[in-house]
């Protein structure tokens, strides 16, 4: 059956240009801040919502952001590609389009949490690029994204399931054989995205040895477990969260170094949930 759902992605919508472009900066080296602002200034939409998000609440700037060009400079290169990022994937696949609206809203809110735990766990382990670590964690359960969009009969019958036979969420899903880790890294590899990002998203539940860019997996998994922790948002994983110990070893993150990325994770609860709403929004 899971052939069944990759081979139907043939028939999704492909990626919008302007996301491609922005995904394509994380394999180029000399990317700059330029070359952002020239890909948000050749975009009427994606202008506009650059300058809702630099200008509202969230940021708190005194002064009005009139510019693409001033949004750069004060918010950074790196924030304002996660902006970017996170308005262009939510508007492709935004949940007033699928036929459980709020379950995609809360799937969305928890990828959000797992691109920032991502975030932090990177800059703490220096494991991965830290926008390379965002952007896996926010495409991370981009295959339960596309299921609940394309295949939302299979996947009330999967939840059935579950209550009916009291199986876990990973049980559930490989008795029907619709593993959403697979179905998203072959998603992302129809889209020609970076094989670091491929990796991140197929490869978050099952690392192995044997992945060329382990790190990346390895914390977007940590990120994963503590985004589920945080209960923030609904991933429709019943499973208790856990995480590998082998993982952790191969970050070098410690105990006390994951609790530190937990208490930062908490600190930054309203901001992600404030963020979430004004991509929805957008």
């Amino acid at each position: 059956m899971q052939q069944r759902f990759i081979r139907g992605i043939r028939y999704l919508p492909t990626l919008p240009t302007v996301l491609a472009q922005i995904l394509a900066l994380l394999n180029d080296e000399k990317s700059s801040a330029r070359d952002m602002e020239h890909i948000i200034t050749h975009d009427q939409a994606l202008s506009s919502k650059v300058l809702t998000v630099a200008n509202s609440a969230y940021y708190g700037f005194r002064h009005k952001i009139v510019t693409v060009r001033r949004a750069v400079v004060a918010l950074g290169y790196e924030e304002i590609r996660n902006i970017c990022l996170g308005a262009s994937l939510m508007g492709f696949l935004h949940p007033s389009t699928f036929k459980n609206k709020q379950a995609a809203e809360l799937l969305w809110l928890h990828s959000v949490c797992v691109a920032d735990a991502a975030r932090i766990i990177s800059e703490r382990t220096r494991s991965c690029e830290s926008d390379v670590a965002f952007t896996a964690g926010l495409m991370h359960d981009l295959g339960k994204v596309v299921l609940a969009a394309f295949f939302p009969e299979e996947v009330e019958a999967m939840r059935i399931l579950m209550e009916r036979e009291n199986l876990g969420y990973r049980q559930a899903e490989y008795a029907q054989d619709m593993d959403h880790a697979q179905i998203g890294k072959a998603l992302c590899e129809y889209w020609d995205l970076p094989p670091q990002l491929v990796e991140g998203v197929g490869y978050h539940h099952e690392l192995h040895s044997g992945l060329d860019f382990y790190s990346v997996p390895a914390t977007v998994h940590a990120a994963d477990f503590l985004g589920r922790e945080s209960q923030l948002g609904d991933s429709g994983n019943n499973d208790p969260p856990e995480i590998k110990e082998r993982v952790l070893e191969k970050l070098g993150l410690d105990e006390a170094g994951l609790q530190a990325c937990r208490d930062e994770l908490i600190t930054r609860r309203a901001k992600i949930v404030s963020l979430w709403q004004m991509l929805l929004q957008l």
